[in-house]
């Protein structure tokens, strides 16, 4: 039977297997401070045209968001996302339970407009007691969106300005992006997203990896100190060299 109920049903691509098996009794130091995270990392930058950027292996999605997320906000920060986002609904609370709220808006097709996080950001400061109220630093999108719709080019570039404009992190997950970039639709390529973004990340696990995402950080404000985040969040593996 072909279950078509999710893309991870299976183990991985057979390659990677043969890869695994190949190098399995090699000695690497661990936590992705091994040659093959470092290869990894340097072919992820190339391909996003991010010779700056820095990229960090963790294992799956929700550990990703949390990690990502809560690493950019202080505690009395919130994160910008659309009602049907995955951070919202499909991740059991595991922001909220870091202290972080998601700062929810209603959306036609479950993508946020430029127009949408202007508005929403500048209600927040027009209103007299904004200091009572958690203060949005950070947009949340994913593409493909959780119902299936894709972000085109002048759609990210838009909401990269407004973001900028505002004092907002842009953080795009990745978990599919492999998918949004090759559907027949899409106008973006893996460099727009790295220069439209402060930070994404490019999944592994559900187009054919074993498991892992790299996190890729272009903005310099959230690059220091990454790793003492991986750690509390149980993001950092012990045999990293997996992930790479």
């Amino acid at each position: 039977m072909i279950r078509f109920n999710s893309d991870y049903t299976e183990g991985c691509h057979p390659a990677i297997l043969e890869r695994l098996a190949a190098t399995n009794m090699e000695q690497t130091p661990g936590y992705g401070e091994d040659v093959y995270c470092a290869a990894a990392a340097e072919q992820i930058k190339e391909a996003c045209a991010a010779p700056e950027a820095a990229v960090h292996f963790l294992v799956g999605g929700t550990q990703t968001n949390v990690t990502v997320i809560s690493a950019a906000l202080r505690h009395y920060q919130g994160v910008i996302t659309a009602v049907t986002g995955h951070i919202n609904v499909h991740e059991t609370g595991a922001l909220e339970s870091c202290g972080h709220k998601c700062l929810t808006i209603e959306t036609a097709d479950g993508k946020l407009t430029a127009e949408q996080i202007a508005a929403y950001t500048d209600a927040h400061y027009a209103d007299a007691s904004f200091e009572h109220t958690v203060q949005p630093k950070m947009v949340y999108i994913s593409n493909p969106t959780e119902i299936g719709t894709i972000y085109k080019k002048a759609e990210l570039e838009a909401i990269y300005d407004v973001c900028k404009e505002r004092g907002l992190y842009l953080f795009l997950d990745g978990a599919r992006l492999g998918y949004g970039l090759t559907c027949r639709e899409n106008d973006l390529t893996l460099a727009d997203v790295a220069a439209l973004t402060d930070v994404f990340y490019i999944g592994g696990t559900k187009v054919g990896a074993l498991f892992g995402e790299a996190v890729v950080i272009t903005n310099e404000e959230l690059k220091r100190d990454f790793r003492y985040n991986m750690k509390q969040r149980g993001g950092m593996l012990a045999k990293g060299r997996l992930l790479g």
